[in-house]
């Protein structure tokens, strides 16, 4: 009886975990954009507003693997594999914007 619990614990953990990527990944984008429009309506580089995302999301990204595998029980290595993902696309979003608006 205790087994099937556990399994199903595992099961809802693993159930929840893709929709809360996609929202982590989603809310990287919007950070995203709002720093493009508001950092170039402000006045500063791309450059100045490249190297700022991508230190904020890196640190925003850790502590939300740290908080993944304190909180929810996470294994590191699954953190680090969905870390990774959700890291990667909002920056590689930056770099087709980049490249595809060269001023």
């Amino acid at each position: 009886m205790l087994a099937i619990a556990a399994r199903q614990a595992t099961h809802n953990q693993q159930a929840e975990h893709p929709m809360h990527t996609t929202i982590i990944i989603f809310f990287g984008l919007v950070l995203l954009a709002l720093m493009l429009y508001i950092g170039e309506r402000v006045g500063f580089s791309r450059q100045t507003l490249t190297y700022s995302f991508v230190f904020l999301w890196l640190a925003l990204t850790v502590i939300n693997g740290a908080v993944g595998v304190v909180t929810a029980g996470q294994p590191v290595s699954s953190e680090l594999v969905v870390g990774t993902v959700v890291f990667s696309v909002p920056v590689a979003a930056l770099v087709l914007f980049m490249v595809l608006n060269r001023a």
